[in-house]
């Protein structure tokens, strides 16, 4: 997770460094300018920050970061997580997408950082039910029927009955979905959605035919490229692959293929990883990867002729999609993800 921490006061900032300190993640600390008349500095900064974060803690009061955040709020499903800690590390606030953004878990790691206390207000937490939204999150699944998302979610608080049809696997969520819901396979979900109150549909990549009123769940599609010395072992690939999506919270069932340069058409342990994960190869000439190339190197450009390799390949392998993960590099394997619209 890439994080900013946004600090006020001088005492802000020491705790900004026990949260950069403590924390694995990657994390950026901003502190506030020394001359007296920059004052409306924080919300050009937050402008700024808001798209380039993951998650974001204000070190001060809240309504300081509400009245920063409140232009650029959209929706939580696409905004940063965002958690509020006082200006005495007293208390860490899960203030924005505490799901499906992740700020009820950060509201968590940065009140350990800090010796706060956690606050969190979603309603399914305080119900102590598994939440829609965070069944979504972990297994790497998005919507665009918010309506529906909220309509579930509101009716499962109220004790109604739901029903998971989904023939992917469910890990951890396993046990945890069935304490709330029933769990089916796709295949019964015209004999027995009629049943429960409301229906959630886990879809993948075949069209189904859902019923009326049903929420539509849908993996989030995944693309990996990859480049990689010669003689690599495919376990190697495997592992950076694995690394990668686990990064970014994503599952196997979520890597829709592969790709890389043409010149690693010969590279068996490409195709072994490719046939481990059940997914096909796609592979570029240079010249097609360097007109997409989202950042360049004068050294990969004089090795294979294009000013990049994992980046370029993800984004063609998935028709255009944004880069959700850069060039990363595992050992001896680079990877990047990019997800298809």
């Amino acid at each position: 997770m890439k994080l900013a921490v946004l600090t006020v006061t001088e005492n802000g900032v020491k705790i900004a460094d026990r949260i950069k300190g403590q924390l694995k993640d990657e994390v950026e600390i901003f502190e506030p300018p020394k001359a007296e008349d920059q004052k409306p500095w924080l919300m050009e900064l937050v402008k700024d920050v808001f798209q380039k974060y993951d998650a974001m803690v204000f070190v001060s009061a809240v309504g300081i970061a509400v009245r920063a955040l409140a232009p650029h709020l959209k929706d939580k499903t696409v905004d940063p997580a965002v958690v509020v800690v006082d200006d005495g590390g007293s208390y860490s606030i899960s203030l924005v997408s505490g799901h499906i953004g992740g700020a009820n878990d950060l509201a968590r790691k940065v009140a350990d950082a800090v010796g706060a206390m956690p606050v969190i207000t979603t309603a399914t937490d305080i119900a102590g039910k598994p939440a829609i939204d965070l069944f979504m999150k972990d297994l790497g699944l998005k919507t665009t029927d918010i309506a529906a998302l909220k309509r579930v979610s509101s009716g499962i608080l109220r004790g109604e009955s739901a029903c998971i049809f989904a023939d992917i696997g469910l890990g951890r969520w396993g046990d945890r979905a069935k304490a709330s819901y029933s769990v089916r396979p796709l295949s019964q979900l015209k004999k027995y959605s009629k049943y429960y109150d409301h229906i959630v549909v886990v879809v993948e990549d075949k069209p189904v035919e859902t019923v009326k009123k049903a929420l539509v769940l849908k993996t989030r599609r995944v693309f990996a490229g990859v480049g990689f010395k010669k003689e690599i072992t495919p376990e190697k690939i495997k592992q950076a692959i694995r690394g990668s999506l686990a990064k970014e919270g994503l599952h196997a069932h979520n890597l829709k293929g592969i790709a890389s340069i043409d010149i690693k058409s010969e590279e068996e342990a490409l195709f072994k990883a490719a046939e481990h994960f059940n997914v096909g190869v796609s592979l570029y000439p240079a010249v097609e990867l360097d007109e997409v190339a989202p950042s360049r190197s004068d050294f990969v450009m004089d090795k294979v002729g294009a000013g990049g390799v994992c980046e370029p390949a993800a984004i063609l392998a998935s028709k255009g999609g944004a880069l959700i993960a850069p060039k990363t590099v595992y050992g001896k394997v680079t990877v990047a993800l990019a997800e298809e619209e």
